[in-house]
């Protein structure tokens, strides 16, 4: 059970970390370099160590910015749309209520500071286990494009749940 919750949470991890770390605001080159999958096996080991850590961090940071959504009287997933639609520069074509807007500006300043406070803490988790921000990018790719690093890493977190359950 705690195996199937990790991997869906890895990948949502390590999804957020490339949030967090500005890789995806960077341009993707036309034709995409091959996807890393040489990492140590304690590479892989420290990798799945983080990830249990921050996935604790990752879900208290995703219900503050519930909260912090719903309070300013807006649906979570109406807050989804919206930033949907501004980030593509087109939130008037969402929504012409200057309210319904006001309130979304208010609530995605305080969304932001969020997760700025769960990336200092996760950057710190990643640094305490003595690998390197880019080494942690490079996993977390390759977890999300390779099937032979995913399955390594969810057969590990599989094992380590075996041996955690009595």
């Amino acid at each position: 059970m705690l195996y199937s919750k990790l991997s869906k949470v890895l990948a949502l991890s390590a999804v957020s970390m490339f949030f967090a770390f500005g890789v995806m605001a960077q341009e993707v080159p036309a034709v995409a370099p091959p996807v890393q999958e040489d990492f140590t096996e304690e590479e892989y080991k420290t990798f799945v160590k983080i990830n249990k850590e921050v996935i604790p961090l990752q879900q208290q940071a995703e219900g503050e910015m519930m909260k912090v959504i719903t309070d300013k009287g807006l649906d979570v997933n109406r807050f989804q749309e919206l930033a949907q639609a501004q980030q593509t520069g087109k939130i008037t074509d969402v929504s012409e209520d200057p309210e319904e807007i006001s309130k979304f500006n208010l609530a995605g300043q305080e969304v932001l500071e969020v997760q700025k406070k769960v990336q200092g803490e996760i950057k710190q988790k990643i640094e305490d286990n003595n690998m390197d921000i880019q080494k942690f990018q490079q996993i977390a790719m390759a977890y999300n494009q390779s099937e032979t690093v995913r399955n390594k890493i969810d057969k590990m977190l599989q094992a380590q749940e075996e041996t955690e359950t009595p």
